[in-house]
């Protein structure tokens, strides 16, 4: 499939998709950008799990019910 291709130099080959589309690793070394795209990956699913468990009915302080304190009430008067 040929991809309309616009480009100053008419001399430049365009490109054939996407049978060359392993010239994208050419331009982006997996060996230099890896590491810091997985820490962006870490750092964004931290901030959506702290989000999603920072909600009511959700996360870890919601699994535990503590049983509620009894009410404190004035005994009974005393008949005479």
């Amino acid at each position: 499939m040929q991809v309309p291709y616009l480009m100053a130099d008419p001399s430049i080959a365009k490109p054939d998709h996407p049978e060359e589309d392993w010239k994208i690793w050419t331009v982006i070394n997996p060996a230099v950008w890896m590491v810091p795209f997985f820490f962006i990956l870490f750092i964004q699913m931290w901030m959506v799990h702290s989000y999603a468990l920072s909600l009511p009915g959700y996360g870890f302080k919601d699994s535990v019910r503590v049983a509620a304190p009894v009410a404190v009430v004035a005994p009974a008067p005393q008949a005479e």
